[in-house]
């Protein structure tokens, strides 16, 4: 439908109403890892570190705000596409969320030894070193759901999602923000010399 639309007016209302679906299924797949389950998404083929990302884009609000700089060699196998996107957008979204409406969020890829890290930097007021722990311990261990988690539900699945594939994400907090680090291990990259 948005391909075919010429309207400005009528493509711009159909790109919020894609996007508010894309937000209600994420909410709806958040509620599912919190309870223990697996989101509906199947695993797909592997997919480029820049689509991944994309993917993750399109499933938040404020996706023009974000500027990418990853690396498109890379590749992430099919069994953990679906819950890193899922992971990327919540923590894009966040990133989104508390910094200041007209500032960037900045997503870079660096690769190593060991797989590839994302970092996700925002603008924002940054964390208290107290607050920044705690989140870090969260992200660490994935609690079990209790009334708390559904005030820092974000975090909370962030942290059950990494889990799943040995996935370790750590905030950091800088003189201009935070930053997210999610470090893929390689098993979970495809070996593009594998390939040929």
């Amino acid at each position: 439908m948005e391909r075919e639309e010429r309207d400005p007016d009528r493509l711009a209302a159909l790109f919020r109403l894609d996007h508010l679906a894309a937000r209600m299924r994420r909410n709806d797949e958040n509620l599912l890892v919190l309870a223990g389950g697996q989101a509906r998404r199947k695993p797909g083929v592997g997919m480029s570190l820049d689509a991944l990302v994309l993917a993750a884009l399109s499933e938040i609000e404020q996706y023009q705000r974000i500027r990418v700089e990853v690396d498109s060699t890379v590749r992430v196998g099919g069994q953990a596409t679906g819950d890193l996107v899922h992971l990327l957008a919540e923590l894009f979204d966040n990133a989104a969320a508390f910094s200041p409406p007209d500032s960037p969020v900045r997503v870079l890829s660096t690769a190593h030894g060991g797989g590839v890290t994302i970092e996700i930097s925002d603008e924002g007021i940054g964390l208290s070193p107290v607050a920044l722990t705690e989140a870090n311990q969260l992200l660490g261990t994935p609690p079990d759901l209790n009334l708390d988690s559904s005030e820092r539900m974000g975090l909370v699945v962030v942290s059950h999602l990494a889990a799943r594939h040995r996935v370790r994400v750590q905030l950091r907090s800088g003189h201009a923000g935070t930053s997210a680090y999610v470090r893929v291990p390689d098993d979970l990259l495809i070996d593009e010399g594998a390939l040929a």
